[in-house]
């Protein structure tokens, strides 16, 4: 059954969808640097949708690609990359910053593999993925990005698994907690507010635990300096955070008085408000975020914060964060000159979990009248996977992709500042 928290959070339902990583892609060479278009906190430029107008600044929230002459291989981004998937789970306990009592996350972890055969994967008891391998042993290969994944409200570590799946196929190890008290099997509404605060803390607690110099993980050798940030939903929400997005204190103040059962009164720490973001993200990758009034209770203001390439991704006919009140506010917020945003045309909230493989999960993204998940994955990852590329490694063989001289889907336009 599909549960509604409250009006802002989404419990997304984790069942299986059958999708599979084919073999390897051929890698091809690429290298470049990146350059921006111009900066706006307008609508934007559409590319390949209905169009909108902007006026532009000079902002940049480009990241550093100066230094191309080491690039990596990079097979083509709407294929599979040359690695199987490797996949594992442990747990992992911290205090969060103002608490007391320890918690304690299950961590979900996808890494490249040499190994072309093992044990088969079957995530949360539910689905098994034959071609996922549990345990496998790690690439012999090093410096390996990290991508950090975040679940929606009442989801789960492996609710995106083709998206996870597919940049570990490309070489990233993808690192990616259950919120515990949040997901599917423990969720809790009494602690929705504090999980505004604990998400991200859950994340860089996840990370560290394989990326700190003092982790005995045996992937700890292999980490790159590479952190990109990827969330759905209440996740999208975690990872602008962690990208440096600002809350609106001020405004949450105002509403706090105004009604003081409201999240901003139960869940709002003004103090810690300030600390969640990470300086090491170097590109966020948001999927439908919110809420969007912790960033500004009448816009999303403080998103303006993010100093890093953001590429948002959104839904027309999304229901639960609608383009009115989420996914245009967060576009006309962003000032980054490399700020993308992917809007599917005909897809909903759910377009970006699995849940849409089952017949009692229906309309917001789900039924026959929006793109079909099989089709919406991997255009997704061929985007996200494109933009990530682009902005840490100079990548210019995806630039047309990302510029919209390159068209993946009439399903998709792409929103330039």
């Amino acid at each position: 059954m599909l549960v509604r928290t409250t009006s802002l959070f989404l419990l997304l339902p984790l069942l299986g969808l059958p999708t599979g990583c084919s073999a390897p892609a051929e890698q091809a060479s690429a290298s470049g640097t990146s350059s921006g278009e111009s900066d706006s906190g307008e609508t934007g430029t559409t590319v390949g949708g209905s169009e909108t107008d902007a006026d532009s600044d000079d902002t940049s929230d480009t990241a550093d690609t100066s230094d191309t002459s080491t690039g990596p291989e990079f097979p083509p981004v709407t294929e599979p990359g040359p690695y199987a998937v490797g996949f594992r789970t442990f747990d992992v306990t911290y205090t969060p910053v103002g608490e007391q009592d320890e918690r304690t996350l299950e961590v979900s972890v996808w890494y490249p593999t040499d190994d072309v055969s093992g044990t088969p994967t079957v995530y949360a008891g539910l689905v098994t993925r034959d071609d996922v391998f549990t345990n496998a042993a790690p690439t012999a290969d090093g410096n390996l990005p990290v991508l950090l994944f975040s679940h929606g409200n009442g989801g789960l570590a492996e609710q995106s698994y083709p998206l996870t799946e597919f940049f570990a196929t490309h070489g990233w190890v993808v690192i990616s907690p259950d919120h515990t008290g949040n997901t599917l099997l423990d969720i809790d509404e009494a602690l929705l507010p504090k999980m505004v605060v604990w998400r991200p803390q859950d994340m860089v607690t996840a990370y560290e635990s394989i990326a700190s110099a003092d982790s005995q993980d045996p992937l700890t050798s292999k980490i790159g300096d590479e952190l990109t940030v990827m969330g759905h939903s209440f996740g999208g929400y975690t990872s602008l955070v962690l990208a440096g997005g600002a809350f609106d204190l001020e405004g949450l103040e105002a509403e706090c008085m105004s009604d003081p059962e409201s999240l901003a009164c139960t869940g709002i720490d003004a103090d810690l408000a300030t600390q969640l973001a990470d300086p090491r993200v170097d590109v966020a990758i948001p999927l439908t975020p919110g809420p969007s009034f912790v960033f500004g209770v009448n816009d999303a203001a403080g998103v303006a914060d993010v100093d890093v390439p953001v590429m948002l991704v959104t839904a027309v006919h999304d229901e639960t964060t609608p383009d009115s009140t989420h996914g245009d506010w967060f576009w006309n917020s962003l000032n980054g000159a490399d700020d993308r945003r992917v809007e599917f045309l005909t897809g909903g909230h759910f377009t970006f979990s699995i849940a849409c493989d089952f017949d009692f999960v229906m309309g917001d993204g789900c039924g026959p009248e929006f793109i079909s998940p099989e089709e919406a994955f991997p255009i997704t990852a061929a985007y996200a996977l494109a933009f990530a590329r682009y902005h840490l490694w100079g990548d210019t063989s995806v630039e047309p992709l990302l510029t919209g001289d390159e068209e993946l889907s009439s399903e998709v336009s792409l929103v330039l500042p």
